[in-house]
Formats: structure tokens, C-alpha cells, sequence
């Protein structure tokens, strides 16, 4: 399998009717895109709460959900057609958002492979592993890991040379802790 266009979506996320949220830039996506432009690769980028920021959806009383409708995030990936979709969720709270997009990525296109990287699944991993349409997480820093991870799925790199990783092997859970860490922060 080639891998050609990888589609990061930062999902919707909960919040009360006073809006107890502040937005920030897609900083991890942004610079796991950059990593994999420098590869060839096109890179697209959805940040589901500042495109859909006027859209609030009920949850449960004082609970809604501002952002991109799954509707619309389904629309946008089928559009773009990715061979990975990196789901970014920094916080617990926020992780049936991000599981639900990796549904949506599997309904679509079962050989369409799900990375889900932040504080989340760096902390949780075996349990965001739980969720069969969750392929790999990335633990921590994720700048060189997606290249790795690109370069395995691409043939030329054994899944036993990425570290910083979680996946399953024959249904079994396989957490490979972090021992590389980026030594050039301005690269």
C-alpha cells in the first residue's frame, strides 16, 4: 500500500452552554503535516471546532456539542479520500468525539488506516485500543513517529523499528514505549 494523502481532524467538542472552551490552532496536526509534506505526501488538515464554531448540537442538558456535524466531517473525509486519518484528542472528556470519527473513517473505508495521537491516547492507550476502528496511537510527540509509522505502512520500515506506538498484533495489544525523542526541536 502506497501511502499518498493523510487527512488530521481535530474533532467537536463538548462543552456547556456557556461555552467553557477556548479554541487553539492544530499545532500537533499542523506539525505532523508539515513532517509528512516534506515526504511527498499531501497532507489536509479538518479542525471540526473553528469550521463549525457557530454550529452547537444538544447533548444532554447543559451539554453541547460546538462543531463540524459528523455529517459534514464525513462529507469533508469521503471528499479528500485519505489512505490515514490521524485523529487528534488531547483530553479524556473529549474522546467519544474522536472514537466516533474513527467509526465514520471505517464505515467509509475499511482499508483506510486510523492513528489517534494526544494527551488521551498517550496516557490511555490500551484503552483507546478498545475501539477495533482504531488501528495504531501515537504516544507523545508524534513528529517522528508518523514518519516511521509512514515508512512501516509503506514497506520499507519493520513495525518492530517504530517506538512511541500502540497497536494490535493477532488481537493482542502492543504498547511500544517511546525510547527516540526529536533532538533538533527547530527541525
Amino acid at each position: 500500500m502506497a501511502i499518498k494523502k493523510v487527512l488530521f481532524i481535530t474533532p467537536p467538542a463538548y462543552t456547556t452552554r456557556l461555552r467553557d472552551i477556548n479554541p487553539l490552532p492544530p499545532m500537533g496536526p499542523a506539525y505532523l503535516g508539515a513532517v509528512l509534506e516534506r515526504e511527498g505526501i499531501e497532507v489536509n488538515i479538518i479542525d471540526s471546532l473553528i469550521e463549525g464554531w457557530e454550529k452547537e448540537e444538544d447533548v444532554n442538558g447543559d451539554i453541547i456539542r460546538i462543531g463540524l456535524s459528523f455529517k459534514d466531517i464525513e462529507k469533508k473525509i469521503v471528499e479528500f479520500g485519505p489512505d490515514v486519518v490521524g485523529i487528534s484528542c488531547l483530553f479524556t472528556k473529549q474522546r467519544k468525539n474522536a472514537h466516533e470519527i474513527a467509526r465514520i473513517v471505517k464505515t467509509n473505508d475499511k482499508k483506510a488506516i486510523t492513528v489517534m495521537g494526544g494527551a488521551h491516547p498517550t496516557v490511555c492507550p490500551e484503552l483507546v485500543l478498545d475501539d477495533s476502528n482504531i488501528d495504531f496511537v501515537i504516544l507523545g510527540e508524534g513528529e517522528l513517529t508518523i514518519r516511521h509509522l509512514i515508512d512501516h505502512l509503506n514497506g520499507r520500515k519493520g513495525l518492530h523499528d517504530v517506538d512511541g506506538i500502540g497497536y494490535r498484533n493477532n488481537g493482542e495489544k502492543v504498547i511500544r514505549q517511546r525510547v527516540r525523542f526529536i533532538q533538533d526541536l527547530d527541525s
